[in-house]
């Protein structure tokens, strides 16, 4: 990210909330409520708190390093050596939740719409737009996903409230689900569904200005939060088989009992265009993140030609899933252990040693 290529707190809030958004349209509140049952609403507002309370923490410990990201953070640390590893580690986390997001919403239109199209074109479909636009910079990049988010948190919004009218609150029953121990206590693991903390550790050299930073990350939290608690309390009051089910899409499967009057029906498909328009801005920021971060470990001066081997990469990956069933586990499990492993331990333990190792710096020199 070029140091001309700042961006606003709007722009900056819209990257987080749409990280999240997109992974709610991905079927995120089904991996929750699979694990917790009924009481995932509770789960969600338990996991919820300790999110706000960790973006607090980590902007305290984010506030000595003003203009750094944690790789800057990494090497001041442990030198080139750890700036490297932990440059590596995110750069794999960030191509494989890419392939993730790419060949689960390409297996999903495939399903629903293009059941005879080759799975290899709908994903090229979504990769080369994303190989023209990664190239025109994270400002004008951040300026069209501000749009889409907007776009996408209304129709999110929609979704949401169109279908209270099949609200079955009995469904909420009983309210600590599959017991205490899996809300509280294993539930925790339900962080991973904050995994734009991944994208928030990367942000503050490419702000206008980098003291919004602790707004912005508090207030895309706050937001991210609100929709994941939404998404997942509308799903346990429409559906009593989701605790039970695993849907490819399960908020698509409240776009179908939408209906506005008698000759506005079967919307779903205004809503898959969105969802598209927001997957395909994901892709385009999260593609410039990854040559950025490479760019950082490796000291290239044009990475635009990395970004080539990285959408070849990205397509070669998503074709390795054979079926949904390595998918949904790639999702569920792999990506979730490998969040909470990177974003909230690794990384955490990264910044509360480089803030140490700055006090004691500071206590010498006195």
């Amino acid at each position: 990210m070029d140091s001309l290529q700042k961006i606003g707190k709007f722009e900056a809030t819209s990257i987080m909330v749409m990280v999240t958004i997109t992974q709610i349209v991905l079927n995120l509140p089904s991996c929750i409520i699979i694990n917790t049952g009924s009481s995932s609403w509770l789960n969600v507002l338990y996991v919820s708190i300790i999110a706000i309370l960790f973006c607090l923490f980590i902007c305290k410990l984010f506030k000595p390093f003003s203009s750094s990201d944690i790789v800057d953070i990494s090497e001041f640390l442990g030198g080139k050596i750890l700036k490297a590893i932990v440059g590596i580690l995110y750069i794999l986390f960030f191509i494989f939740l890419s392939s993730i997001v790419i060949r689960y919403f390409a297996s999903s239109l495939k399903l629903i719409y293009f059941e005879n199209s080759p799975l290899a074109f709908l994903l090229l479909l979504f990769l080369i737009p994303v190989l023209m636009v990664a190239k025109i910079g994270i400002k004008a990049i951040s300026k069209v996903n501000l749009i889409i988010t907007i776009i996408l948190s209304f129709s999110l919004l929609v979704i949401l409230f169109a279908t209270a009218k099949n609200f079955v609150f009995e469904q909420i029953y009983p309210i600590m689900g599959y017991g205490v121990d899996k809300t509280f206590l294993v539930g925790i693991c339900n962080i991973f569904a904050f995994s734009s903390f991944a994208y928030l550790f990367f942000l503050i050299p490419i702000l206008d200005n980098p003291n919004e930073f602790k707004k912005i990350a508090i207030s895309s939290t706050i937001i991210s939060a609100i929709y994941l608690f939404l998404s997942v309390i509308c799903l346990i009051m429409v559906f009593p088989f989701i605790s039970f089910t695993d849907e490819m899409l399960s908020v698509y499967l409240l776009t179908r009992i939408i209906e506005f009057g008698k000759f506005f029906q079967r919307v779903d498909a205004i809503f898959i265009f969105v969802w598209i328009l927001s997957t395909l801005s994901f892709l385009a920021f999260t593609t410039h993140l990854i040559t950025y971060i490479f760019k950082k470990i490796t000291k290239i001066k044009d990475n635009k030609e990395m970004i080539y081997i990285l959408i070849n990469l990205i397509f070669v990956l998503s074709l390795l899933y054979n079926n949904i069933a390595i998918l949904k586990f790639l999702q569920n499990v792999v990506f979730k252990y490998w969040t909470i492993i990177l974003v909230f331990i690794l990384s955490l333990i990264i910044l509360i040693l480089a803030n140490l190792k700055l006090k004691r710096r500071h206590f010498d020199a006195n």
